[in-house]
């Protein structure tokens, strides 16, 4: 079972830092993101569903965005627009704020659990990708007054 957190909670810059250490992973085309394991009758009158195997990598960085309660919820559901609007190209990735992408994050994994494939087709489609470069873009943005306190309002 996925671990959310409420939106209200803001991530820390190490969370931030942390989850975008997947960047690079995720830049990689010659990584092997996931596996397809197609549909097969393994014996008569019996037959195995088709499923997504994860790389170890991929999984990891599901296990970093619970583990530092980036995923929200319940999700926004305003943000199932934007991702689809990412994959059409009708929404650029500047213009989502760190609120956004959680959602974003927590829609694809949930829809996941009721639709197997939605990770693969969102790493497949570089929504994993560009969120992650759009959060490198928002942790660069922020700045950092004297007293060590985050100013997030332009990015929330």
């Amino acid at each position: 079972m996925i671990q959310m957190a409420d939106e209200s909670v803001l991530p820390t810059m190490e969370q931030l830092k942390s989850i975008i250490e997947y960047l690079p992973y995720f830049e990689d085309s010659k990584n092997r993101f996931f596996e397809y394991v197609p549909i097969k009758e393994v014996s008569s009158g019996v037959t195995r569903l088709p499923y997504y195997n994860y790389s170890e990598k991929v999984s990891d960085f599901i296990k970093c965005l619970e583990d530092h309660k980036f995923l929200v919820a319940p999700y926004d559901h305003k943000c199932v627009r934007k991702y689809f609007g990412l994959i059409k190209g009708e929404v650029d990735s500047p213009d989502l704020s760190i609120l956004d992408i959680r959602n974003i994050f927590s829609f694809v994994l949930s829809a996941d659990g009721f639709c197997e494939g939605q990770i693969a087709r969102a790493i497949e489609k570089g929504i994993f990708l560009m969120m992650l470069q759009r959060l490198k873009g928002i942790t660069e943005e922020i700045q950092i007054p004297s007293d060590q306190s985050l100013k997030w309002t332009h990015i929330l």
